[in-house]
């Protein structure tokens, strides 16, 4: 299979005139209605909710990532079952085409907590996709110089091919399998122009680079990054680490030119559930393009926080600062509420942004672990926030290594 150039383009005009003639909130409004009216002979072959047919937003069911995996026979369009898009989902990772019928390929997302999500996308959705992304990422200049393209993931799948065959691109996929020493050489020895990653990955390159990255733009995704994380990464590799919101669901947001997240409302509805105690609310993602697996009010676990003032840059889309976790990362006492990113600020700047550290809480107490010379510093951190939030449970503090899984989670809560 071969991506179509033609199809692409269109995509990527179609998001850079959404970016020139969407000038205020009403403007979008306007779109989404029209995008969502257009979905209803997508939604007529969608069995889960074809009776719903035509009807408004408002009367679909609020679904769990979950239930929809679980329930994904009836929810695509093509009658296909979770077990045979599973078996070439997989096929895909171990070198195989990923389709489950011609020209229809499916993938797994990368896995934040659990069993990885499943997906499917018709070659009119991949290119719609890859148009999207480009022209959200890169610079205009970038369709038509040659490109260095480097991407750090779990495991590789077919959508990220299609963006090297997209243009003028050359395209390294390095897995997070790959042993840390190994993939910081591949990378350096690439020299990518555009290189996505984890913040972990990043945060290793920074730690064993000796010099600035011939880079043009620098992506995290998939793990938090905090400010003093994000100002340490940028001076070492040259470039501002800027963040990009991904998953199962679609493409849900990216950097504007200033650093700053904004929601994809051009392609996508986004209505928001409000967070008790908080200022954030929870994403509830209706994707206006997708005709093969239909992403209709599908509810996130992502904690957003919408900035307090328009973003700088103009654009009418909803701008949120990165994502700082999930609904489970919270930590709740009676009378209490504290949000992952006030124990990462408080965090690193008792340690600063190097090291690494992960702090957990229960309703009993709180564990921090962090190297032994720095974990009473941290320590201390997290107990002076608990005092300003009027907390009293116990602190454990164990000088160890930090040890995670495939993805970096430094702020927890656990039920157990």
């Amino acid at each position: 299979m071969r991506t179509d150039r033609l199809a692409v383009l269109r995509a990527w005009l179609g998001a850079r005139w959404s970016r020139w003639s969407l000038r205020t909130p009403s403007d979008v409004a306007r779109r989404q209605a029209r995008l969502w009216r257009a979905m209803a002979p997508v939604i007529a072959r969608t069995p889960a909710v074809s009776a719903l047919a035509g009807r408004p937003l408002a009367e679909f069911p609020v679904m769990r990532p979950e239930a929809l995996r679980d329930g994904f026979d009836a929810w695509n369009t093509l009658g296909l079952t979770r077990a045979g898009a599973e078996a070439a989902a997989l096929a895909g990772e171990t070198g195989g085409s990923g389709e489950v019928r011609p020209g229809v390929v499916a993938g797994f997302s990368s896995g934040s907590s659990g069993r990885p999500g499943l997906f499917v996308t018709s070659p009119a959705e991949r290119a719609g996709w890859v148009g999207h992304i480009l022209a959200r990422l890169l610079a205009a200049e970038a369709l038509l110089r040659p490109t260095r393209i480097a991407l750090c993931l779990r495991a590789d799948n077919r959508l990220y091919g299609d963006v090297a065959s997209a243009g003028p691109f050359r395209f390294l996929f390095v897995g997070l399998n790959v042993a840390a020493p190994e993939r910081f050489e591949r990378l350096r020895a690439f020299a990518p122009d555009i290189l996505i990653a984890p913040t972990q990955v990043l945060a290793d390159l920074a730690r064993r680079t000796d010099g600035p990255w011939p880079l043009r733009r620098l992506f995290y995704g998939a793990e938090p990054m905090g400010e003093a994380e994000r100002g340490w990464i940028a001076a070492a590799l040259g470039v501002r680490p800027d963040p990009i919101y991904q998953a199962t669901e679609g493409f849900l947001g990216a950097a504007c030119r200033l650093g700053t997240l904004h929601l994809n409302e051009d392609v996508l509805i986004i209505e928001r559930e409000p967070v008790a105690g908080t200022n954030r609310f929870l994403p509830i993602v209706t994707d206006l393009r997708r005709t093969t697996q239909p992403m209709i009010r599908v509810r996130l676990p992502d904690l957003l926080e919408p900035l307090p003032a328009p973003c700088p840059c103009g654009s009418p889309l909803t701008a949120v600062h990165p994502i700082e976790g999930r609904l489970e990362d919270l930590w709740r006492w009676p009378g209490a509420v504290i949000c992952p990113r006030q124990v990462e600020t408080a965090v690193s700047a008792a340690l600063g942004p190097e090291p690494d550290w992960r702090v957990v809480a229960t309703r009993g107490g709180v564990t921090v672990e962090a190297d032994p010379d720095r974990v009473e510093a941290a320590r201390s951190a997290v107990a002076t926030l608990l005092a300003e939030h009027g907390v009293d449970v116990p602190i454990t503090a164990r000088g160890r290594p930090v040890q995670d899984g495939i993805k970096r989670r430094r702020v927890r809560w656990s039920d157990g």
